[in-house]
């Protein structure tokens, strides 16, 4: 869990070095310009459409590093407090 957690911070560090405080959907939207028009399909049609609206797009308009920063300082918590037992 701790390396998970470290892992995601470093790839936090470095997309806020590469991209700054860019919106995630703007960062993917340069890396694939299809992807998000994919994700939101299976999202509305297999998934809950109310997800896309209500999780999604306030994750795509964060910064991109939000993400794997809260993600990375969430497992990381969670390792540390199992390995103290």
């Amino acid at each position: 869990m701790r390396l998970i957690g470290l892992v995601l911070l470093l790839l936090a560090a470095g997309l806020f070095v590469m991209f700054g405080t860019d919106p995630l959907g703007a960062v993917l939207f340069r890396l694939d310009p299809g992807i998000l028009n994919l994700v939101q399909a299976v999202v509305q049609r297999y998934l809950l459409p109310m997800l896309w609206d209500d999780v999604l797009l306030p994750v795509l308009e964060a910064p991109a590093f939000v993400a794997p920063a809260v993600l990375g300082s969430g497992f990381a918590l969670l390792g540390w407090m199992r390995a103290r037992g």
